[in-house]
């Protein structure tokens, strides 16, 4: 994901609260408009990554390369 940052195809990232994952996910908006959410690196499904805390979702957000995310937790 942090090689597609690079070549700017990413343009925002979002935390939002996700129950179903005991915590919270990050989905990022491609250049095309489309949001997808950030899976696990091993991950063969394509099942969202859970964060347990908003921490954790921003570190990684900033690890990708984001220096500025919104928040949703509705």
């Amino acid at each position: 994901m942090q090689a597609v940052f690079n070549a700017g195809g990413l343009v925002s990232a979002t935390i939002v609260k996700a129950p179903l994952v005991g915590g919270y996910i990050l989905i990022v908006k491609t250049k095309s408009g489309q949001d997808k959410a950030m899976t696990a690196q091993r991950d063969k499904n394509g099942e969202p990554r859970g964060f347990k805390t908003i921490d954790a979702a921003v570190a990684s957000a900033v690890k990708v390369g984001f220096q500025t995310m919104t928040f949703n937790i509705r």
